[in-house]
């Protein structure tokens, strides 16, 4: 008695919806992804003793040595540029955190302080060294 086998069929994978679901995980994590926008000029932060965390929002105010001001990376020409742009943008600053280097001016941050005061943005906080950077 002869027994005959029967022939398997070949079991296809189909590859298009796990490229889409690759495609949709990868697009997922750019945008979740939290970018750090750098100021066009370089800022070395002064280092503290303690700390407080605060969540990394825009809105942060950059002041280099030579007294230059940056929004996030946006290049602010004066402090009357910054009042402006405190007048439009107050109701959505909830904490201005100013990162200024250790060897701006006292006067430079107090003036982008006392600017900000002026428009209503009361929660100012100062940015230092993090301690992965010492």
């Amino acid at each position: 008695m002869l027994f005959r086998r029967k022939e398997r069929e070949e079991i296809e994978l189909p590859m298009a919806p796990l490229i889409d679901c690759v495609f949709l995980m990868l697009i997922f994590f750019m945008v979740a992804t939290i970018m750090r926008v750098n100021p066009p000029f370089p800022v070395d932060l002064p280092r503290a003793q303690m700390k407080e965390e605060f969540p990394r929002k825009r809105y942060n105010v950059y002041i280099g040595a030579n007294g230059e001001i940056a929004i996030d990376d946006m290049l602010v020409g004066t402090l009357d540029d910054l009042d402006r742009f405190f007048a439009q943008k107050a109701q959505l600053i909830r904490t201005l955190i100013i990162r200024a280097d250790k060897m701006a001016k006292h006067g430079d941050v107090i003036d982008v302080m006392e600017r900000a005061k002026m428009r209503g943005i009361e929660s100012i906080a100062i940015g230092v060294k993090e301690e992965a950077e010492y």
